[in-house]
C-alpha cells in the first residue's frame, strides 16, 4: 500500500530499497508502486528507487553499487530540441500542410551512406563522429555527451542491423510552435518567442539496440551468480563490463541517428525557417556509471539542474531531483497545476502548441 507523503508523491517499501513514486492522481499510485517493485529488488540498490507514472508514461531510476541488471532499463533514446529562427507562417505553407510539406522535403534529401565500419565509428564516438562527417555543426556538440562505448560488445548481428537502421523515421519528428510563456527570461535566452517554429526529436536505436540488449539479457540470465530474482551481473564480472560497453555503444549510435535527422532537417528546409539551432539534447533510458553507482534508467531522462528538455508539450528545465532524472512524458494539469512542476521535478518555461491549432 502506497503512503501519500507530499504533493503528487507516494512512498512504499521495496525488497532492497524504498520506492518514491510521483503520480498525478491517487488511483495510479498503488499500480505504479507495483510496477516499480522489480527495480526495488535490484541487488545492492540504493534507496530510494524513484518512479513516475501518468496517463502519458511510466518510468523509474534505480542505482546499484554492486550489480548491473539489463531487464531494469530501457534501450537508450535521445531527445533533441531544435529551434527555428522563424515562425510557422514564414514557411508560406498552410498550417495543416506543414507536416506533409516537411515529410515530402525530407524524402528528397540525399542521406550520407553508412556501412559497417561507419556504424562502428558512430558506436565508438557518437555525435563527435557525426560532426566529423559534417552531419552537425561543431557548436551542436555542446548539447551532446558521448558515452564510453565498444562496438565489439554489440555483436555482428547488431552491427549489421545498424546500417539498415541508418534512415529517417517520420514518427521520430514532432513539429510544434511556441505558445504560452511561463519564464520570459529563459524563453528569450532559448529563442522561444511566441509563434516560433520548434522541432522535437525522439530518436531510437532501431534493431541495433534491440538485438544488442537481447543478447546481453540472455547471456546474463544464463549465468548463475548465486542469486534469485532479477537477472543481474556483479560489477566485477566480464558480463557487467560488456553490458555497460554495449549500452554506451548503443547510446552513441542513437546520437549519430539524431545528428542525421538534424542534418536532413536543415537541408529539407533550405533556409526557409531561418537558422536551426540545437539548444538541448537529453538521453532517455540505458545504464550509466555515476560516482561508483550503476544507474539503471527505464524511460526516464537524465536531467540535471537547469538542463532543458521537453515533457508533455512543454519546454522545461530540470531541478536535479530524482537523482538527476525526470519524466520526459507529461501529466494532465490538476486545477491549473502541472503535477511534475508541483512535485519539484521540472519547471515549465514555455508551452508548445500544434501548428494546426
Amino acid at each position: 500500500m502506497a503512503e501519500h507523503t507530499g504533493d503528487y508523491e507516494w512512498r512504499s517499501e521495496g525488497e532492497e530499497a524504498e520506492i518514491v513514486l510521483f503520480s498525478p492522481d491517487e488511483g495510479s499510485a498503488d499500480p505504479g508502486i507495483q510496477r516499480t517493485l522489480p527495480a526495488a529488488r535490484l541487488p545492492g540498490a540504493e534507496s530510494p528507487v524513484y518512479a513516475a507514472t501518468s496517463s502519458e508514461g511510466f518510468g523509474w531510476v534505480a542505482a546499484s553499487s554492486t550489480h548491473a541488471a539489463p531487464d531494469l532499463t530501457s534501450i537508450p533514446r535521445r531527445g533533441v530540441l531544435i529551434v527555428a529562427d522563424a515562425e510557422a507562417g514564414d514557411l508560406d505553407v498552410p498550417p495543416n500542410d506543414i507536416l506533409p510539406f516537411l515529410m515530402r522535403n525530407l524524402s528528397e534529401v540525399g542521406l550520407p551512406h553508412l556501412d559497417g565500419s561507419g556504424v562502428r565509428r558512430m558506436c565508438e564516438s557518437g555525435a563527435i563522429a557525426a560532426a566529423e562527417d559534417a552531419l552537425i555543426e561543431e557548436e551542436d556538440l555542446d548539447s551532446f555527451v558521448s558515452s564510453a562505448g565498444d562496438p565489439d560488445a554489440l555483436g555482428r548481428r547488431a552491427i549489421s542491423a545498424g546500417y539498415r537502421d541508418w534512415e529517417i523515421r517520420p514518427r521520430e519528428l514532432g513539429v510544434k510552435v511556441v505558445g504560452e510563456t511561463f519564464d520570459a527570461e529563459a524563453a528569450e535566452e532559448l529563442g522561444l518567442r511566441p509563434g516560433t517554429l520548434v522541432f522535437v526529436l525522439d530518436v531510437g536505436a532501431g534493431n541495433l539496440g534491440r538485438l544488442a540488449l537481447t543478447a546481453h539479457r540472455e547471456r546474463i540470465a544464463g549465468r548463475d551468480f548465486g542469486r534469485e530474482g532479477v537477472p543481474a551481473a556483479p560489477v566485477e564480472t566480464e558480463e557487467a563490463a560488456d553490458l555497460l560497453s554495449a549500452f554506451g555503444a548503443v547510446s552513441n549510435f542513437v546520437d549519430g541517428r539524431a545528428a542525421l535527422l538534424v542534418y536532413a532537417l536543415r537541408r529539407a528546409l533550405s533556409g526557409a525557417a531561418g537558422r536551426l539551432s540545437v539548444p538541448a539534447a537529453w538521453r532517455v533510458g540505458g545504464i550509466e556509471e555515476d560516482g561508483g553507482l550503476l544507474v539503471h534508467r527505464n524511460t526516464l531522462a537524465a536531467v540535471g539542474d537547469e538542463q532543458i528538455i521537453t515533457a508533455g508539450g512543454n519546454v522545461t528545465a530540470g531541478t536535479g531531483n530524482m537523482s538527476g532524472n525526470a519524466p520526459p512524458f507529461g501529466a494532465p494539469e490538476d486545477d491549473g497545476r502541472w503535477p511534475w512542476e508541483e512535485a519539484g521535478l521540472l519547471e515549465r518555461l514555455v508551452g508548445l502548441d500544434d501548428p494546426r491549432g
